[in-house]
């Protein structure tokens, strides 16, 4: 793998990590920090990136018209030994840098042969996590599997392992043998697709929707007791805040979704328009038309009318399982 592609994924892991901060509304010194640790790792990117140009035969004039430099400017900036030099500190403040903030999530992880990990290579693989996982659970064998849906053995295993990624049919099927709800499987496979929700959709849809995918991710995190994600989420989510959203009976507001997407292993940027669109649905909602259903709770509130913040300054009943 080149140099440069190996950084620009720790470069893609710092700027979701301050992504995730500011979603989180994390103090000005920490997202000054995680700044500066992403400017100087963007500096380390294009050290590399020269190199494995240098590496490949590019002329300086080349390197200094890309740069916008001067040919003796790309020569003195990133001379071979520079760069060594450069990059050999950076090893050294990597060390560093994980004994200070061992929180700070490593870059995403990578399907064999790939470079990076996308939205739509995510929800795939959290798919086959939320799939393996009821499998597990329901206690049949990939044979089992295979006599109960015509599938093959080899085919059933290789999409528990997320080799394959199944047509929805077979996805409800699957799910309904397990005794799943496909419900909570169709945003990760829709988004897996590179499919996109309509714009606008009324606001128990779009309520419903957001719903599915977090329980989606609860899933593909293999359904962790609301007291372990509690602990997960640094003590941020309570336990009952987390029943709740589990069961689909508040819609939280960011922060508070934003802290149960990371708690249960999801990325929140993936998470962020499902979320908007329930915000979208929420405004439109406030000019009401009679005859409408029953609606969920408004962002960031319960049945009872109390905001999250007040759920969760009240709620002491972070022990319970």
């Amino acid at each position: 793998m080149p140099l440069a592609r190996n950084i620009a994924e720790s470069v893609q892991a710092l700027a979701q990590s301050l992504l995730a901060s500011e979603y989180g509304e994390q103090d000005l010194e920490t997202l000054l920090r995680q700044a500066g640790d992403l400017t100087r790792e963007v500096d380390y990117y294009i050290c590399a990136a020269v190199q494995d140009a240098r590496r490949k035969g590019t002329s300086w004039d080349t390197v200094a018209a890309a740069a916008s430099v001067s040919a003796a400017t790309a020569r003195s900036r990133w001379a071979e030994k520079t760069v060594r030099r450069r990059l050999e500190r950076r090893a050294t403040e990597q060390v560093a840098l994980r004994q200070r903030d061992p929180a700070t999530p490593p870059a995403p992880p990578r399907a064999a042969g790939q470079s990076g990990v996308q939205p739509g290579e995510r929800s795939a693989s959290k798919l086959a996590a939320a799939l393996s996982h009821l499998h597990r659970s329901s206690g049949l064998t990939n044979r089992q599997v295979a006599e109960s849906t015509d599938l093959s053995p080899s085919y059933v295993s290789r999409i528990m392992s997320g080799e394959r990624l199944p047509n929805w049919p077979v996805v409800e099927m699957l799910a309904a043998l397990f005794d799943g709800d496909p419900d909570e499987l169709a945003v990760l496979w829709e988004n897996a697709h590179g499919m996109t929700p309509p714009a606008r959709q009324p606001l128990p849809d779009a309520a419903a929707r957001l719903n599915a995918a977090l329980r989606g991710l609860y899933l593909a995190a293999a359904s962790p007791s609301p007291t372990r994600i509690h602990k997960a989420s640094g003590g941020t989510l309570s336990v009952r805040i987390i029943k709740e959203i589990l069961a689909g009976r508040t819609v939280p507001d960011w922060r508070t979704t934003a802290s149960f997407v990371q708690a249960v292993g999801g990325t929140p940027t993936d998470i962020r328009p499902l979320w908007e669109s329930v915000h979208y649905a929420f405004l439109v909602f406030l000019d009401p038309v009679d005859g409408d259903a029953p609606l969920p709770s408004p962002l960031g509130t319960d049945r009872g009318g109390r905001t999250m913040h007040q759920d969760q300054d009240q709620d002491q009943d972070h022990g319970e399982q």
